[in-house]
């Protein structure tokens, strides 16, 4: 035999079944790699079932913006919030709450749409800012007949205005050094009291203020605008830490329903200024 030969099966004429060590060698091998395999794809589906997740939808419980009516939640940032899910054809709901606990939920909870948000420096870097749906202003309104406030001098002597609390009408007014405010817990209390004499005037919005004229069937001039503090506008907001693919799906959505209209019909049912 020669010196190639001298181990089995090594020459090309050596026809004797070959042994199978090797092959169940290489079986086991594979065997033992699956679980390991199969632990390093988890990661990647559970990646991309958390990516798929709807976000959760949350709106401030502010009128006009979102109101209980009947049992029923409506206005014009929830009818547009519920379009928008229609279009990506979201299965969860919309979450109402107060909106200073509205606002908070969205700073500070990944993965979040915020209906709307006014939008403001001091929170200029807690969320990404989507879309406008409000472009107005923040004055000092006082009903017909009483003193006004067109200056910011007499907006500070005039006596108690009422604002919302956590809002961005009220840090308006502390920016512009305003201290005489009541903190009250929505826009139509602050029409009331103010209507009642219980406040001297109502920092608000026109949206706000036209929203409250014809909810109460009042005339049009009820109302006297005063001082403007500060322009405002309201955002739809997403979280920091939202998935990029949700944001521009919103997006998307969003301009899709302001170009066929809808974001117009509603603006203008719920008096809101755009």
């Amino acid at each position: 035999m020669t010196a190639q030969c001298r181990d089995r099966g090594a020459c090309a004429g050596d026809n004797r079944p070959r042994r199978q060590g090797g092959w169940r060698a290489v079986w086991l091998g594979l065997l033992l790699l699956l679980p390991w395999a199969a632990q390093g794809a988890a990661p990647d589906a559970a990646a991309s079932r958390i990516v798929a997740a709807e976000p959760e939808v949350v709106c401030s419980g502010i009128a006009p913006f979102a109101f209980l009516e009947q049992g029923q939640y409506r206005g014009y940032a929830y009818e547009l919030g519920q379009a928008v899910m229609r279009q990506l054809g979201y299965q969860g709901g919309i979450h109402v709450q107060p909106l200073a606990r509205a606002n908070r939920t969205v700073q500070h909870t990944p993965n979040v749409i915020a209906l709307w948000v006014g939008r403001i420096p001091e929170r200029e870097h807690t969320v990404h800012w989507l879309f406008p749906i409000v472009v107005d202003d923040f004055s000092v309104y006082t009903v017909h007949g009483r003193p006004t406030a067109p200056t910011l001098a007499q907006a500070k002597s005039i006596g108690l205005l009422g604002a919302n609390i956590g809002a961005a009408n009220a840090i308006a007014a502390q920016r512009q050094g305003v201290v005489n405010v009541e903190m009250i817990t929505s826009d139509d209390a602050n029409g009331r009291k103010l209507m009642t004499g219980r406040l001297a005037g109502w920092i608000a919005s026109r949206s706000a203020v036209r929203f409250f004229i014809r909810l109460h069937g009042l005339p049009d001039d009820t109302f006297v605008k005063g001082v403007k503090l500060s322009d405002y506008q309201a955002w739809v907001v997403a979280s920091k830490g939202t998935d990029p693919s949700v944001i521009a799906a919103w997006q998307q959505a969003l301009h899709a329903l302001e170009r066929d209209g809808t974001l117009r019909r509603l603006a203008e049912a719920y008096h809101m200024a755009r």
